[in-house]
């Protein structure tokens, strides 16, 4: 079992590197269940932060959205690392050639203030909100290693880091959105100074602090906790964009801000 878990890294990362895409994992590798896969993901990053001599900052969570949860077939979101190095400013200019998919994803990115105690009543909406500091519009540029990502299970997505490839951050909008209701706050995503896709925070769990609550009681779960600093996308606010190189991607959350990047 545990050489399936390395040889299923040592894939994952090799295919990273070269750029390839494949059907899915080789079958003698594939996880059996949700606890192996996160074990796979473990391992690849640990290749990934050796590789780049980077770190981990965060977490982004996906398939925090109703349509994409039906279309893998999900029961719950899942989650991936993010990494220092892979985490960029807005206006940033990336190489399209860096990248095997270029899948936009609008996301409300939230920091956390201190530490997320441990709790046997299950977190919610309200209870996670006071360990939250800043929220900041982001992008999530999502890229794997599969012909067609939604028919290789999510075990695969899991495994494969989540999907995730890159992180592009606003300027954090540092208490004023506490006010808010997220789930009301619409996101606007052009594309060339076109508008491509709308979105609200209810396409996010019905609230982005939901998909906060949701991270924070999976970790737990697993014998983890989220910490003060850790950055976390909580998942696509509006329908997603595959980007080709040339493309202006520019991302509007009204009062909280904008983001935007480039691909050459």
């Amino acid at each position: 079992m545990e050489d399936s878990v390395t040889d299923a890294a040592k894939w994952l990362f090799e295919s990273r590197l070269t750029k390839t895409a494949h059907d899915n994992l080789p079958d003698a590798c594939y996880p059996a269940t949700t606890e192996l896969a996160y074990k796979i993901q473990e391992q690849l990053v640990a290749q990934i932060i050796a590789d780049r001599n980077t770190r981990t900052i965060g977490y982004k969570i996906g398939c925090t959205n109703q349509s994409i949860m039906a279309l893998l077939g999900a029961e719950e979101p899942f989650y991936g690392r993010i990494m220092d190095d892979s985490t960029y400013s807005s206006g940033v200019r990336l190489a399209a050639s860096g990248f095997t998919h270029r899948i936009m994803e609008a996301e409300f990115m939230m920091v956390m203030d201190s530490d997320l105690p441990g709790s046997e009543t299950p977190y919610s909406t309200e209870t996670i909100k006071p360990f939250i500091g800043k929220l900041i519009p982001a992008v999530e540029v999502v890229d794997h290693r599969f012909a067609d990502f939604t028919k290789v299970g999510v075990k695969a997505l899991i495994s494969d880091n989540g999907i995730h490839a890159a992180s592009i951050v606003g300027e954090p909008d540092a208490g004023d959105w506490k006010t808010m209701d997220l789930a009301k706050q619409g996101v606007n995503l052009f594309v060339n100074d076109t508008l491509e896709e709308t979105g609200t925070g209810a396409n996010v769990l019905g609230n982005p602090l939901n998909a906060m609550a949701w991270l924070g009681n999976c970790l737990q779960s697993q014998g983890k906790t989220l910490h003060a600093g850790d950055m976390i996308t909580t998942g696509a606010a509006c329908p997603v964009y595959s980007a080709v190189a040339g493309d202006r991607i520019l991302v509007d959350y009204g009062k909280l801000g904008k983001v935007q990047l480039s691909f050459s």
